[in-house]
Protein backbone atom coordinates (compact mmCIF):
# COMPACT_ATOMS: atom_id res chain seq x y z
CA UNK A 1 0.00 0.00 0.00
CA UNK A 2 1.82 3.05 -0.88
CA UNK A 3 1.40 6.26 1.38
CA UNK A 4 -1.38 7.82 -1.28
CA UNK A 5 -4.07 5.18 -0.59
CA UNK A 6 -3.87 5.42 3.26
CA UNK A 7 -6.85 6.63 4.49
CA UNK A 8 -7.15 10.33 6.05
CA UNK A 9 -9.37 11.31 9.27
CA UNK A 10 -9.25 14.34 11.01
CA UNK A 11 -10.50 13.85 14.63
CA UNK A 12 -11.43 16.82 17.12
CA UNK A 13 -10.49 17.07 20.96
CA UNK A 14 -11.73 19.93 22.84
CA UNK A 15 -9.36 21.46 25.34
CA UNK A 16 -9.56 19.18 28.88
CA UNK A 17 -12.99 17.45 27.75
CA UNK A 18 -13.12 13.63 28.16
CA UNK A 19 -13.47 12.15 24.56
CA UNK A 20 -13.57 8.36 23.52
CA UNK A 21 -13.33 7.70 19.83
CA UNK A 22 -15.00 4.37 19.05
CA UNK A 23 -13.93 2.18 15.65
CA UNK A 24 -15.13 -0.99 14.03
CA UNK A 25 -12.08 -2.18 12.05
CA UNK A 26 -13.48 -4.36 9.24
CA UNK A 27 -12.71 -7.03 5.90
CA UNK A 28 -14.70 -7.47 2.81
CA UNK A 29 -17.21 -5.46 5.10
CA UNK A 30 -17.11 -8.07 8.04
CA UNK A 31 -15.51 -7.01 11.70
CA UNK A 32 -12.37 -8.89 11.73
CA UNK A 33 -11.21 -10.53 15.21
CA UNK A 34 -8.92 -8.45 16.95
CA UNK A 35 -8.10 -10.93 19.35
CA UNK A 36 -4.29 -11.15 19.58
CA UNK A 37 -3.52 -7.35 18.01
CA UNK A 38 -2.09 -4.15 19.29
CA UNK A 39 -3.32 -1.45 18.05
CA UNK A 40 -2.03 2.28 18.64
CA UNK A 41 -2.36 5.63 17.81
CA UNK A 42 1.10 7.31 17.14
CA UNK A 43 1.01 11.32 17.23
CA UNK A 44 3.61 13.81 16.90
CA UNK A 45 2.23 15.59 20.04
CA UNK A 46 4.20 12.42 22.34
CA UNK A 47 1.61 12.90 24.89
CA UNK A 48 -1.57 12.23 22.53
CA UNK A 49 -0.30 8.88 21.47
CA UNK A 50 -2.40 6.05 23.11
CA UNK A 51 -2.37 2.36 22.81
CA UNK A 52 -6.13 1.03 21.98
CA UNK A 53 -8.37 -0.82 24.01
CA UNK A 54 -9.65 -3.45 22.22
CA UNK A 55 -13.43 -4.79 23.39
CA UNK A 56 -14.12 -8.39 23.87
CA UNK A 57 -14.15 -9.84 20.24
CA UNK A 58 -16.95 -12.09 21.10
CA UNK A 59 -19.54 -9.55 21.69
CA UNK A 60 -17.98 -6.31 19.69
CA UNK A 61 -15.82 -8.23 17.44
CA UNK A 62 -13.51 -5.61 15.32
CA UNK A 63 -14.13 -2.95 18.19
CA UNK A 64 -11.65 -0.20 19.47
CA UNK A 65 -10.91 2.84 21.31
CA UNK A 66 -9.08 5.42 22.16
CA UNK A 67 -9.96 7.20 25.32
CA UNK A 68 -9.01 10.86 25.82
CA UNK A 69 -8.83 12.38 29.62
CA UNK A 70 -9.05 16.38 30.51
CA UNK A 71 -5.31 15.90 31.72
CA UNK A 72 -4.32 15.01 27.88
CA UNK A 73 -5.42 18.08 26.89
CA UNK A 74 -6.13 20.86 29.33
CA UNK A 75 -2.51 22.44 29.15
CA UNK A 76 -2.80 22.18 25.58
CA UNK A 77 -2.92 25.37 22.92
CA UNK A 78 -5.20 24.99 20.11
CA UNK A 79 -2.80 22.92 17.11
CA UNK A 80 -3.52 20.04 14.56
CA UNK A 81 -1.19 17.56 15.93
CA UNK A 82 -0.37 14.22 13.39
CA UNK A 83 -1.10 11.00 13.88
CA UNK A 84 -1.56 7.88 12.58
CA UNK A 85 -3.25 4.37 13.72
CA UNK A 86 -1.07 1.26 13.46
CA UNK A 87 -1.90 -2.25 14.08
CA UNK A 88 0.59 -5.01 14.92
CA UNK A 89 -1.52 -8.28 14.29
CA UNK A 90 0.52 -10.51 15.80
CA UNK A 91 1.38 -8.30 19.10
CA UNK A 92 4.38 -6.02 19.21
CA UNK A 93 6.96 -8.08 17.81
CA UNK A 94 5.36 -8.64 14.76
CA UNK A 95 4.88 -6.18 11.60
CA UNK A 96 3.33 -2.97 11.78
CA UNK A 97 1.07 -1.55 9.83
CA UNK A 98 -0.62 1.90 9.34
CA UNK A 99 -4.54 1.70 8.68
CA UNK A 100 -4.93 6.04 8.50
CA UNK A 101 -3.38 8.68 9.33
CA UNK A 102 -4.75 12.82 10.05
CA UNK A 103 -4.60 15.50 12.25
CA UNK A 104 -5.96 15.79 15.63
CA UNK A 105 -7.72 19.13 16.21
CA UNK A 106 -7.71 20.14 19.56
CA UNK A 107 -10.11 23.19 19.96
CA UNK A 108 -9.18 25.61 22.94
CA UNK A 109 -11.56 25.92 25.20
CA UNK A 110 -13.88 29.06 25.26
CA UNK A 111 -13.47 31.59 28.34
CA UNK A 112 -15.98 34.21 28.69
Amino acid sequence: MSCSDIPKYDLELYQGDDKTFTFRYKLDGVAALLTDHVIKLECTEASLAKTAIIADQTTNPGEYKFVFVPADTQTLEAFRPKYEVVFWPTGLAGLKTTKYTGALKITQEVVA
